[in-house]
């Protein structure tokens, strides 16, 4: 046995478990489903590749249900789909049907075709007609028991009406409507609660609810699509008799449901799905194709995890096209000037998008992006909306070019834009109200000290009203206990509740208060790395007054921390010589208690690989990733070669990793990169 091949593919099923988890019991994925599917892919292949090792296939689906729910035991287990990524993957697919059941090619074999519903699976269980069992699909053999949730939706029958068997098991797909969506998000936003990422995300969050009043507020649909298990005095056909079966027993079936002869009309319903997806009133994530026989379906049989006589054909990423309206400037909390496309709205993704950014000025010039111009648009990764192009053809003779304000748009103070950098700045630090809100909203996020119930809504009005100006406010705020229970969405016990919240973040590790401050290119490394050097936050302040002098100790001592370096050294200088800053910083520390971290080491598996950075990330500056790689025991190159391990790639990665995919070296997104850092983290 391959010792080396054996560790990689074990490795790579721990990763697919612990995505199943985090998408199907946590609802709250990290990658995106193209990425998880790739995965599972190469996972796949690797076990082909090395039958000594089918030992190792995945035989179960989704995860293994929480504690939350009582456990059930599926008597039928509830198996997924493999994936197809193109046409000539569905024609594979077709000639192993037919080679499967020593089919000539004469032989027409029907399909029933119909959109996969991106949302959550689930079996219901009938005994004499009346509703018995909700049951999740848990990890396919084990699911968990949400009856009485269940029971809420209107789309699902309490009782079943005409023929019905003595025994049967429903099985289909929960989701949320995207008018719905939109509307629920729109609510948690108001409330300072969680914004779900999609639709799938909320009607799983919403089935895993305790309380049923809330659940009753989100309106959830279902549609049948087949059964498990079921008494001898129910049969069908071929699909399409039970869908209407289905149907006649109280169900909603899908109505986009078609029947295809060949590979041709599969073509045709597929294009046909892909250009009626953005006006469907539920979110899809592919299509599915079955064998309409329900005879031939039994003779094919299953796989350990998926039937043989069915397929998900995944969609490619939705790009829409909209108008860019106009294009406003949003301040950050360094200042930075971000040019914000405002949309007429439209859905992409699964999310109703009104807004996205252009990056900045000379991104807006190279794209040649106008006021007035269609455009297309698409969800990188699922998440961030991004300008593919401009349709040029559609430009009017109305388009207006943009400009980038001389002026601050929060505070009117003057803008810069340094010569060798892209961004634009507002200079009046926290005198810039949206700086200074910005800066707060940072202050406690969950990096910084993570103050529950401090949502970025009520940050805003709390800011407007004046209770709250700058971060030692925030300590102070039960002076103002009765004027926020008079505020919308507050009373006796959400007032408690959030003063509690406050008084437990009253001690901090240096690193988070270093972190929590806002500091340009000073992000979480940089913070740690800070904190164990200076050791306490008198110090440091000291320390960096002091180095206004560039010729003095202190400066000289800044800039020879591994990874400062004198640009780093001169945000951090500059910060700490406001006057107005170091007001704020004694203010604070009267509230706070600091304290100091600890020397550690991090073992990893990340220990004497050779790492290649490539592209732009979002999350923390090139040489903050250098530093944390260094940190891990890696050993960070700046070109790619056959001694590379991996490639973590941000956006715009270039020739690195063309060459990477060449010597198919392992490439990693910045997502997951995130995760290895949060994984890590003191």
């Amino acid at each position: 046995m391959d010792v080396e091949t054996f560790n990689k593919i074990n490795s790579i099923k721990n990763e697919i478990e612990y995505h199943n988890k985090k998408y199907h019991l946590e609802d709250n994925p990290e990658i995106t489903d193209f990425e998880f599917d790739q995965l599972c892919k190469k996972y796949d292949k690797l076990i082909q590749e090395n039958p000594e090792l089918q030992f190792l296939e995945r035989k179960s689906v989704g995860a293994k249900p929480s504690n939350q729910f009582q456990k059930y035991n599926h008597h039928k287990p509830m198996t997924s789909l493999n994936n197809a990524f193109s046409f000539d993957d569905v024609s594979e697919f077709i000639d192993r049907v037919y080679k499967f059941l020593s089919l000539k090619k004469e032989f027409s074999l029907e399909f029933i075709c119909e959109p996969k519903i991106d949302g959550l699976s689930i079996s219901l269980l009938y005994l004499n007609g009346i509703l018995s069992n909700a049951v999740t699909r848990g990890d396919g053999n084990v699911g968990e028991i949400v009856t009485e949730n269940i029971k809420t939706i209107k789309d699902i029958p309490h009782k079943l009406i005409n023929h019905y068997p003595k025994f049967i098991e429903i099985r289909g797909e929960i989701f949320m409507k995207k008018n719905n969506f939109d509307a629920l998000n729109k609510m948690q936003k108001e409330i300072g609660k969680k914004i779900f990422a999609n639709s799938r995300n909320a009607a799983a969050g919403s089935i895993r609810q305790k309380n049923t009043k809330i659940l009753l507020q989100r309106k959830l649909n279902f549609y049948a699509f087949t059964i498990g298990e079921h008494s001898n005095d129910f049969n069908f056909e071929t699909q399409g008799d039970l869908l209407i079966k289905l149907n006649k027993m109280g169900f909603i079936t899908n109505t986009e449901n078609t029947q295809a002869n060949d590979i041709n009309d599969i073509k045709k319903f597929y294009n046909r799905i892909v250009e009626l997806r953005n006006n469907l009133d539920y979110e899809i994530d592919g299509v599915v194709y079955k064998v309409n026989d329900s005879i031939l379906q039994n003779r094919l049989g299953n796989l350990s995890r998926a039937p043989r006589w069915a397929i998900a054909h995944k969609l490619p990423p939705e790009t829409v096209e909209t108008i860019i309206l106009n294009i406003d400037t949003q301040v950050g909390r360094t200042g930075a000037l971000t040019p914000v496309g405002k949309l007429k709205p439209v859905r992409v993704g699964g999310v109703l998008v009104s807004n996205v950014t252009l990056h900045n000025e000379d991104e807006i010039k190279r794209k040649d992006i106008r006021i007035g111009d269609a455009v297309k648009i698409q969800r990188a990764g699922d998440v961030i909306p991004q300008v593919v192009e401009v349709i040029k053809e559609k430009r009017s003779n109305a388009s207006v070019n943009y400009t980038a304000p001389e002026f601050c748009p929060s505070c009117n103070g003057k803008t810069f834009k340094p010569l060798n950098e892209a961004i634009r700045r507002c200079i009046s630090g926290v005198n810039c109200p949206a700086q200074a809100v910005e800066k707060l909203k940072h202050f406690v996020s969950k990096n910084a000290f993570n103050i529950d119930g401090l949502g970025e809504k009520l940050i805003e009005t709390l800011f407007k009203d004046k209770i709250i100006n700058d971060f030692a406010d925030i300590f102070q705020i039960e002076k103002y206990k009765e004027e926020l229970k008079n505020k919308d969405g507050f009373g006796e016990l959400s007032v408690t509740k959030l003063l509690k919240s406050i008084e437990s973040k009253r001690q901090v590790t240096l690193d988070r208060l270093i972190y929590s401050l806002g500091i340009r290119q000073i992000g979480e490394i940089n913070a740690k790395l800070l904190a164990h050097h200076y050791n306490s936050f008198e110090y440091f302040c000291e320390e960096m007054v002091k180095a206004k002098n560039k010729i003095s100790a202190s400066y000289h001592q800044l800039v020879a921390i591994d990874q400062i370096g004198e640009t780093i050294a001169d945000d951090i200088v500059n910060y700490f010589n406001s006057d107005l800053n170091l007001k704020i910083f004694k203010k604070l520390l009267n509230n706070i208690t600091i304290i100091n971290l600890k020397p550690k080491s991090i073992n990893s598996s990340y220990t004497g690989k050779v790492i290649v950075l490539s592209g732009t990330l979002k999350t923390m500056s090139r040489e903050e990733a250098k530093h944390f790689l260094q940190t891990l025991g890696a050993k960070v190159s700046s070109t790619v070669s056959k001694k590379t391990d991996f490639l973590i790639i941000g956006s715009q990665p270039g020739s690195k990793a063309k060459k990477a995919k060449e010597l198919n070296i392992k490439i990693i997104n910045e997502d997951q990169w995130i995760k290895v850092i949060n994984n890590n983290k003191s």
